[in-house]
């Protein structure tokens, strides 16, 4: 297993993206990306509160909870952190989140709003998440589902896919690919230089 990665602002924004990959053995890791709501306050806060928080609370419980269980109430457990923060700071926070826990061939997989993961495989690539926005008019978007401290609709999605060695994950925030095609990134070295207009940021694993 090959982990890289990377994150940087935007010309116009500044950069409330979070990240974390942790192997928990040969053939076993967990990884999280998070991107800060940047219409609330402390976007970035969020975002580092919650791939933290996720992170472990999965290191912590692994093993004794069924994986879609594991990643639910790592959610809720985020959730509740920014719960916490928003009352001692007065303030609201939030971030879109996407989870991937790889285990052998298997990828486990969640996320709330628009963080994308995508999986590359037999010369195809295929994306494994659908965004939770409303597009509202005017080239914006709104988040339908999001990580904010005001709890988790009881229907997570989750998906288990079958991975083969030699295929490439990839989970990626708006960002990144809205500048940029994702076909391209499989084989490119990170960092992939470049003008971004919004804050990007990408975790690759190859299996």
């Amino acid at each position: 297993m090959k982990i890289d990665g990377f994150s940087i602002k935007g010309i116009h924004y500044s950069n409330e993206d979070s990240l974390s990959v942790l192997q928990i053995a040969d053939n076993k890791a967990i990884a999280v990306l998070a991107d800060g709501m940047g219409g609330l306050t402390f976007g970035k806060v969020a975002a580092d509160l919650i791939v933290n928080s996720i992170t472990d609370f999965v290191c912590e419980h692994e093993g004794e909870l069924a994986v879609q269980d594991l990643l639910n109430q790592a959610l809720e457990y985020a959730d509740e952190m920014v719960s916490q923060k928003s009352l001692v700071t007065h303030s609201k926070m939030g971030a879109a989140v996407a989870i991937a826990f790889i285990d052998g061939s298997n990828i486990h997989y969640t996320w709330q709003g628009n963080v994308r993961i995508y999986l590359f495989g037999h010369g195809k690539v295929a994306q494994l998440t659908l965004d939770h926005t409303l597009d509202v008019g005017y080239g914006k978007q709104l988040l339908t589902r999001c990580i904010k401290g005001a709890g988790i609709r009881p229907d997570v999605p989750y998906q288990c896919e079958k991975a083969n060695t030699g295929s490439v994950l990839l989970l990626c925030t708006d960002g990144l690919y809205k500048q940029i095609e994702v076909c391209q990134v499989f084989d490119k070295a990170l960092p992939i230089d470049g003008k971004y207009e919004d804050d990007a940021s990408l975790i690759k694993i190859e299996l």
